[in-house]
């Protein structure tokens, strides 16, 4: 497989991790737990891994992109 299909493939989770905290994503975190997960230890932990990688993500997203851009760059001009 080529570098740049491994890198859109890292770009593509990436993007999925940073979309962790749509609000589609949180209302599915809220229906797990009746009257909500405020009051379940379990609720914030989740919701505290779930932001993190969210963040982790959003950094790798950032990260592979550079990486595929300058990848990319023709040094040479013809």
């Amino acid at each position: 497989m080529g570098r740049n299909v491994k890198l859109l493939y890292c770009i593509l989770g990436s993007a999925v991790l940073a979309l962790l905290n749509s609000p589609i994503l949180g209302y599915a975190k809220l229906g797990m737990f009746p009257g909500g997960y405020g009051g379940h230890v379990i609720g914030h932990l989740l919701v505290l891994i779930a932001d993190i990688l969210s963040l982790v993500g959003f950094l790798l997203l950032i990260i592979f992109s550079f990486i595929l851009i300058i990848n990319n760059i023709n040094l040479k001009k013809n």
